[in-house]
């Protein structure tokens, strides 16, 4: 009880700072706003979520948002988005994320944006051409932290061109996320804190500087997120976004959000499968709607931790009479504690092995129960779960096998009646 009443005064306590913050807002717009393309999104996910993702920190996509929450990447990860947007508009994105032991997590990105023809005009009249437009932006991010605070930051290159004229400039974001709770994580950024000045013809331009900052509440074991950020940029009014994270089940996540910046309300989803992650979102907004897509690889230990077997299956009265199991742990806080929980089909906890601290590489299951008895021929399922130091649970399973005696220590051979071993002679078995 005393868990729930904490986790239900958070929650009041970020609802009144939200309606606080957010009651004086007014929708703002960033049209015009030298940078406007920079502030589109990075990931298919966020973009259904409204962009309120500062506080989010679980991919290599959100160093785009705050380069503070990138120090919660747990593996390697590459993302790459698409959409297609107004005027023949295209929008494409990339990260690759690399956490290391002990310094730190490493991110590279890049924004691609084309657009189509539009035609040449002065104020007096039309001037019968057409020209393009685009815009490109290459990140290099770093981050450090543990668990319950990191903080980041984000060298950036930007190019522009625009009917043939380009221009190049160079910028910094930086940002921190902290965790104080288990079911609360928050971040703020400053995105081109040292602002980017390009150049085009002789006239000087620098990009806009955005301030966001944002709270995340991780509630049923994860399975539901409700986000929220309030930004202001420079030569617009102060905005907000929110959306809503529902898991119904692992594999399976349906998402939806607002973004008053562009007046923008955004749902859709996303399904993974072991390293792979698909998302999608549907933007709709005053020029129509945005069909946005991305696609999400990771590499090493995705699930917080893993632990696999020796082998499929052993016997406990024959000659492998045990199995281990070998466990590995990605988290970016301490490991508290950790239990390996052997069930049978049915769901019935036969074994449970467990210790403070990090668990070993190894450990080794002779296929007893919690009394000391050997248990019966069948299959079985061995679940790691780890505790981290605020209390987030990371689990993995392994399926094992037990043979006892059948089809273990039958070995055929031939005996005569005096007993004596006859397998080389050829004679007949009595």
């Amino acid at each position: 009880m005393e868990r729930y009443e904490k986790a239900r005064k958070w929650i009041i306590a970020v609802a009144v700072l939200g309606v606080v913050i957010a009651g004086p807002l007014q929708a703002a717009n960033d049209a015009g706003a030298p940078g406007a393309f920079m502030r589109f999104g990075g990931s298919a996910r966020s973009l259904a979520l409204g962009g309120a993702v500062s506080a989010l920190g679980d991919g290599a996509a959100s160093s785009y948002w705050n380069p503070g929450s990138l120090s919660q990447l747990r593996n390697t990860e590459i993302t790459a988005m698409s959409a297609t947007m107004f005027s023949d508009t295209q929008y494409s994105y990339f990260s690759f994320g690399k956490p290391t032991d002990g310094k730190g997590v490493f991110s590279f990105g890049g924004t691609y944006v084309t657009s189509g023809e539009f035609e040449q005009a002065d104020i007096y009249h039309d001037l019968g051409n057409t020209f393009n437009e685009s815009e490109g932006v290459f990140t290099a991010s770093y981050a450090r932290g543990g668990s319950r605070f990191g903080y980041g930051t984000t060298l950036k290159s930007i190019s522009q061109q625009i009917n043939g004229i380009s221009g190049t400039g160079f910028g910094v974001d930086v940002g921190m996320y902290l965790r104080p709770d288990r079911r609360l994580s928050l971040g703020m950024s400053v995105q081109n804190a040292i602002q980017p000045e390009i150049t085009l013809d002789q006239y000087p331009e620098k990009m806009a500087r955005t301030l966001r900052t944002g709270f995340v509440l991780h509630l049923l074991s994860k399975k539901l997120l409700v986000l929220g950020d309030v930004s202001k940029t420079e030569f617009s009014g102060s905005y907000f976004s929110g959306g809503v994270e529902v898991q119904p089940m692992r594999s399976l996540a349906l998402r939806a959000g607002y973004d008053s910046l562009h007046e923008q309300v955004g749902f859709g989803g996303g399904i993974r499968h072991g390293k792979w992650q698909g998302d999608f979102a549907q933007l709709s907004h005053d020029l129509g709607s945005t069909t946005v897509v991305s696609a999400t690889m990771r590499f090493g230990i995705y699930d917080g931790v893993e632990i696999n077997s020796d082998r499929n299956r052993f016997s406990p009265s024959g000659a492998e009479r045990s199995v281990d199991f070998h466990i590995d742990a990605a988290i970016r806080g301490s490991v508290e504690s950790w239990a390996i929980l052997m069930t049978d089909l049915d769901g019935d906890l036969i074994r449970v092995i467990e210790g403070e601290g990090h668990p070993p590489e190894v450990v080794t299951w002779n296929g007893d129960d919690n009394n000391g008895r050997l248990i019966n021929d069948g299959n079985y399922k061995a679940t790691i779960t780890l505790v981290d130091d605020i209390g987030t649970k990371w689990n993995n399973s392994v399926d094992v096998a037990i043979l006892g005696f059948r089809n273990r220590t039958k070995t055929p051979m031939r005996i005569n009646i005096s007993g004596s071993d006859n397998r080389d002679n050829g004679e007949d078995e009595k």
